[in-house]
C-alpha cells in the first residue's frame, strides 16, 4: 500500500487530501474512532475530513458509537450512521461509471448526483448506479417521487427532505424518502395517492422510503412513535403495503391497524383485516387479524396475540386522532446545531487530528401507551 505515491507503514500519519492506493495483495484499514472503513486489494481513495472519497474498487464501512462515516463518489454520496446503539454497516463497490452499493446492518443514506434528495437503503437492500452516457454528473437516483400529501395538522410536525428542513404546513406535498418528525404536541393525517389514510401520534418519527399507487408498491419506516393505518386494499400481482419497525416488517392487505415503536417493545394491533409480521431475529410470521392484539419486545420472544379489550382500542385511536379542522403553526423547537467531534484515523496504528461532524439532533421519549 502507497500514500502520495510512497510506501506506508502501519502506524503512518494520514492527512486529508492523503491520496492510499492498495495493492493487488495488499488491505488496508482506517479507523476513524470506534468505526472503521476497510479497503480491499485494487482500491484507490482519498482522505477526507469525515470520511474517503472513493475513487475506484471496494470498501467496507462500519459506524459504531455515535459516529458517521462518508464516502463519496464521483456521481454518488454515501452516508453510513449507527442506528441508535447498534452500529450500521455498507459495502461500496466503483468501477468506472457503475456503483453498488449495499447495506448490510442498520441503515445507509445514499444521493446520486444531481439529486438533492436521499435514499434510505436497508440492511439487505441495494442500490445500482450508473452514470448517463459515461457522464459521472448524470447519474439520478428515483428518490423524488409524489406520495400524497398532509391533510390536516397539530402543531407540530417538521419534514426533512434531503437537505432541507421545514415544518409542515395543510396540503404540502409528500414525497418519497421524506421524514415526519412531530413533537410532543404535533400530529399528522398523511394522505397517499393510492387513498390510503395514516395517522400519525406525537413524538413520532416515520419515512416514506416508497409509494407507487399504480403499482401498489408501498414502503414505510416507522423509527419510533405511534401511527394509524387505513389501508386500500392491494389487488396487483407482486403489490405491497409494508411497514418497517426495529423487530420486523408488517405487510397489509387491506387494513384498519396501530403500530406503536419504544425504545423496548412494538405493539401492533388490529381493528380491521389481518397483519403479518415477519421477524427480523429468526423469519417467524405472525399473524394478527381484527380484536387482536400483540407486544413485540426487542430483546425476547413474541407474546402470544391476544383480544384487544374496547377501552385499549380507544385509546390506540384518540391518540393519533386529528380533528377535520385542524390547522398548523410553526411552533416545532429548533434543532440543535451540528458539532464537531475530533477523532482518530490509522492504517494499522492510532493517530488524532481528523474531524467528523455529528447530527445532534435530540430524541424525544415515546408518549406511553396510557394517559
Amino acid at each position: 500500500m502507497v500514500v502520495n505515491g510512497a510506501p506506508m507503514t502501519a502506524g503512518a500519519t494520514l492527512f486529508p487530501g492523503d491520496v492510499v492506493r492498495v495493492g493487488e495483495d495488499s488491505t488496508a484499514a482506517l479507523q476513524f474512532g470506534a468505526s472503521l472503513v476497510a479497503a480491499t486489494p485494487l482500491t484507490e481513495l482519498v482522505v477526507q475530513t469525515r470520511g474517503v472519497n472513493l475513487r475506484s474498487g471496494r470498501l467496507q464501512v462500519r459506524a459504531n458509537g455515535d459516529e458517521r462515516i462518508a464516502v463519496f463518489g464521483p456521481f454518488f454520496s454515501v452516508d453510513v450512521a449507527p442506528l441508535g446503539s447498534a452500529p450500521s454497516a455498507a459495502e461500496i463497490r466503483l468501477g468506472g461509471t457503475r456503483a453498488e452499493i449495499s447495506a448490510v446492518a442498520g441503515v445507509a443514506d445514499l444521493t446520486a448526483a444531481g439529486n438533492a434528495n436521499s435514499y434510505k437503503l436497508h440492511a439487505g437492500e441495494t442500490a445500482k448506479l450508473e452514470a448517463e452516457n459515461g457522464d459521472p454528473q448524470s447519474a439520478q437516483a428515483n428518490v423524488n417521487e409524489p406520495a400524497g400529501q398532509v391533510a390536516r395538522l397539530l402543531p407540530a410536525v417538521r419534514i426533512d427532505r434531503s437537505s432541507q428542513r421545514f415544518i409542515a404546513s395543510v396540503s404540502d406535498p409528500v414525497m418519497w424518502n421524506d421524514d415526519f418528525q412531530s413533537d410532543r404536541t404535533g400530529r399528522a393525517h398523511i394522505s397517499l395517492n393510492d387513498g390510503s389514510q395514516l395517522n400519525l401520534g406525537s413524538d413520532t418519527t416515520l419515512r416514506v422510503l416508497q409509494h407507487d399507487a399504480q403499482a401498489q408498491q408501498t414502503s414505510l419506516d416507522l423509527i419510533v412513535g405511534r401511527m394509524r393505518g387505513v389501508v386500500t386494499k392491494v389487488t396487483r400481482p407482486g403489490g405491497k403495503f409494508e411497514i418497517r419497525t426495529p423487530v420486523g416488517v408488517a405487510g397489509l392487505v387491506g387494513t384498519d391497524f396501530s403500530l406503536l415503536v419504544t425504545n423496548d417493545y412494538v405493539e401492533l394491533m388490529v381493528f380491521e383485516g389481518a397483519v403479518a409480521m415477519t421477524l427480523f431475529s429468526n423469519g417467524r410470521v405472525i399473524t394478527v387479524t381484527a380484536g387482536m392484539k400483540v407486544r413485540f419486545p426487542r430483546n425476547g420472544a413474541a407474546e402470544i396475540p391476544s383480544t384487544a379489550t374496547p377501552q385499549e382500542v380507544d385509546l390506540a385511536k384518540s391518540f393519533t386522532d386529528i380533528p377535520e379542522q385542524a390547522g398548523t403553526q410553526p411552533a416545532f423547537a429548533a434543532t440543535r446545531p451540528l458539532a464537531p467531534v475530533v477523532v482518530a484515523l490509522s492504517s494499522g496504528g492510532v493517530v488524532t487530528g481528523l474531524a467528523i461532524w455529528l447530527d445532534m439532533r435530540e430524541r424525544k421519549p415515546v408518549s406511553p401507551p396510557n394517559p
